[in-house]
């Protein structure tokens, strides 16, 4: 299996980091090589025993011999740094041991599962999308790439979450509700109606900000 490098050292990579330990002893992903960062400071220093092996562009030269994960919790930023290296970036997922995800579920290259997280059967989690500790995802649902459920966040079945949305800790998605691209939901509301994209939600149940 190929090494593995985290792109991010903040406190979302260093969980990742984690993930990408835990998943390698489980015999599922290769072993970690490093992380990068573009804070100079960084080079050269280690993370929790990991190795800062320099800035984002290390990859430029290296695409071919390393997997990937963009472990950056800010959704805009992932989607630029995929973007960057395009169909050239070997993305990996991290999916924790200890979440439970159904055999018959779809994950998109660099997505992340953390610990009690729960991917139901038929659900799809997109490319570089994060499911925290403890978010789940029901039968059916789709969530699309660079979207962040952030922990505790409930998505139930047959719903659609759109490109790069971020739900706040907490959120409920009944049922069959659509949330638009880039649609930003704070944490504890609760969607029973559908959302627009580019949009922020809050409330029991939501309401739209202006």
């Amino acid at each position: 299996m190929r090494p593995v490098i985290i792109v991010g050292t903040g406190g979302h990579a260093r969980e990742v980091a984690e993930i990408v330990q835990a998943q390698h002893l489980a015999g599922k992903g290769g072993p970690l090589r490093g992380m990068l960062s573009d804070d100079a400071a960084q080079h050269g220093t280690s993370i929790l025993g990991i190795r800062v092996l320099g800035p984002i562009d290390w990859l430029s030269t290296r695409l071919a011999q390393v997997h990937v994960v963009i472990a950056i919790g800010d959704n805009a930023t992932r989607q630029r740094i995929a973007q960057q290296f395009g169909a050239d970036l070997r993305s990996t997922s991290a999916i924790s041991p200890q979440a439970l995800v159904s055999p018959h579920a779809t994950i998109g290259a660099g997505a992340m599962i953390f610990p009690n997280a729960v991917v139901g059967p038929l659900a799809t989690i997109g490319e570089h999308s994060i499911v925290n500790v403890g978010a789940s995802v029901s039968h059916d649902s789709i969530v699309a790439a660079f979207c962040n459920l952030n922990p505790g966040s409930r998505v139930a079945g047959t719903c659609k979450i759109g490109e790069g949305v971020s739900l706040g800790m907490g959120t409920q998605v009944i049922q069959g509700r659509s949330i638009g691209a880039w649609t930003v939901v704070g944490a504890g509301a609760v969607v029973i109606r559908d959302l627009p994209g580019q949009a922020k939600a809050v409330g029991v149940p939501t309401r739209l900000l202006v």
